[in-house]
């Protein structure tokens, strides 16, 4: 960990070496750590400490960019975006790097996650394998630690250092298998014991599964599966260039009913129920953002050139890549007071969805996706769990299953992290759903 002082020297050092008309240094540096077991044994861990500097420089509205992972090649490197510079071609859209504005402070760093040792790590993993019960365990346990740093020409300096922890786990019987996970900034306040167990149970029941008719049915969602719906209605939903380009399910449509009067949503990274980040990757500040109310479409995300467009100011959503546009990270599900147990117990006849595996995309205009069950379905009747179910096949507009929840369990945070490259970590908290008419169009063979 380098802390911000030794950071800021090196961004100052950047951008009093560039001469171009506008430069951007984005630094990120992390520390990250992974335990791996499989097969109820720990067989890997590793250790990974790296940098990725990357330099923006823009003349005439020529960008260029070029990187690296080392503070020896900064002055090379921001040499590099020059010369790209001056040979790329124009982007007349490019809206000019964002002025400094306060940023809230938020908790992202917590010292025991940032202490939490290999041995640590371990020590879970093992307690997990401990408690299956006969069954197999797989799964991983990582701890990280990133410092990420944006500075511009315009003034702007942000600094943050955040820490996260994610276990996972799959249970596997002979035909049947479990999963749960969980995560969060704070290593210590994680509830492994609550995934195990959950991991078990759901190994246990699932256990010699029957195959189902297709068709649509009324359907429960655990929360795992709601997450990857409204993950996809966000990035697909919400996102300005989307629109702009009339490529978004809501063209035309803001001010407008578009899902059930049950859905609410909205994006906070600064609420410390989810997973907290006070600015976006342009150095823009984080705010919450009312998306869907009562059903009604209300507000998009924009990066930095797709609010100049429209002469707006972002929203803090930007990735750092314009060709993504704005998406959200922080997605929020209002939910109800009921328990899963007690959605359950009013479904006459339906299915039990723990997750969604192998989600693909068909029609971005509709929001429709197919993927298969996992990791745990299960039949429905009378209110009661029957029966464990094949692996369903399903073909759903999310719009259209948002128009069709019928209840709504309280919410729960769940968690992501990427480690393609730096370990950003994010997630959604979300309740599960009960929905009607949700059409399953295959099932597995075994």
């Amino acid at each position: 960990m380098l802390g911000k002082n030794q950071l800021k020297e090196f961004t100052d050092r950047a951008l009093a070496c560039s001469n171009s008309e506008s430069t951007q240094i984005t630094i990120s540096v992390w520390e990250s750590g992974l335990t791996r077991f499989a097969n109820s044994y720990i067989h890997q861990n590793v250790e990974e400490e790296n940098v990725i500097i990357v330099v923006k420089c823009v003349n005439e509205k020529r960008i260029g960019e070029a990187s690296t992972n080392t503070f020896n090649e900064i002055e090379k490197t921001v040499e590099c975006a020059q010369a790209i510079s001056r040979v790329a071609p124009a982007n007349p859209d490019f809206p000019g790097f964002p002025e400094a504005n306060p940023i809230e402070d938020v908790t992202t760093f917590i010292t025991k996650t940032y202490e939490f040792t290999p041995l640590k790590r371990a020590e879970v993993c093992n307690s997990i394998i401990r408690r299956t019960s006969g069954l197999k365990a797989f799964g991983s346990f990582s701890t990280d630690m990133l410092e990420l740093v944006i500075a511009n020409s315009n003034g702007l300096f942000c600094y943050n250092r955040s820490t996260n922890a994610f276990a996972n786990t799959t249970i596997m019987g002979d035909n049947g298998s479990g999963y749960a996970e969980a995560g969060g900034r704070n290593a210590s306040k994680v509830n492994y014991t609550k995934m195990i167990e959950k991991a078990v149970e759901k190994a246990k029941s699932a256990q010699n599964p029957v195959g189902i008719e297709t068709g649509k049915y009324e359907v429960i969602l655990e929360d795992l599966a709601a997450a990857d719906l409204l993950s996809y209605l966000g990035y697909l939903g919400f996102n300005a260039l989307r629109h702009q380009e009339g490529r978004s399910p809501f063209c035309g449509k803001l001010g407008k009913k578009v899902v059930g009067k049950n859905i609410t949503i909205w994006d906070d990274a600064l609420d410390p129920t989810g997973c907290p980040f006070p600015f976006d990757f342009e150095g823009v500040p984080k705010k919450r953002v009312s998306l869907i109310e009562r059903g009604v479409i209300k507000e998009l995300l924009y990066d930095s050139a797709t609010a100049k467009k429209e002469g707006k100011k972002s929203t803090g959503h930007s990735t750092g890549d314009p060709s993504s546009g704005a998406v959200p990270l922080n997605l929020f599900m209002q939910g109800g007071e009921s328990t899963l147990e007690e959605l359950t117990s009013s479904v006459k006849k339906g299915i039990l969805v723990t997750r969604l595996w192998y989600t693909n995309l068909i029609d971005p205009m509709t929001v429709t996706i197919t993927g298969m069950t996992r990791d745990g379905t299960y039949l429905i009747e009378n209110g009661k769990i029957v029966k464990p179910l094949r692996n369903l096949r399903f073909t759903q507009s999310i719009i259209e299953a948002f128009s069709n929840v019928l209840e709504l369990s309280c919410p729960t945070f769940v968690p992501s992290v990427s480690h393609y490259g730096a370990p950003f970590s994010y997630g959604v908290k979300v309740p599960a759903l009960k929905i009607k008419d949700w059409n399953f169009t295959g099932v597995t063979e075994h």
